[in-house]
């Protein structure tokens, strides 16, 4: 099994804390600090945003995930 993961920082729209960010899922990221989970923008700037309640990782998405 491979696993591979990014680790960056950035600025968590959660906690509003600038913190260490762990990538879960393609560009879906999660704050060690307070657990949000945020999505990554790039538009000449690196953003996190914060996930909508309705947004989900539903384990189909997964298929062929390997983690």
């Amino acid at each position: 099994m491979k696993f591979e993961t990014t680790i960056v920082t950035g600025d968590c729209p959660g906690c509003e804390e600038k913190t260490i960010l762990v990538n879960i899922y393609k560009n879906y990221f999660r704050c060690i600090n307070c657990g949000e989970d945020t999505e990554q923008k790039i538009n000449g700037v690196i953003k996190y945003l914060k996930v909508d309640k309705k947004t989900e990782l539903r384990v189909s998405e997964l298929e062929g995930f390997d983690g």
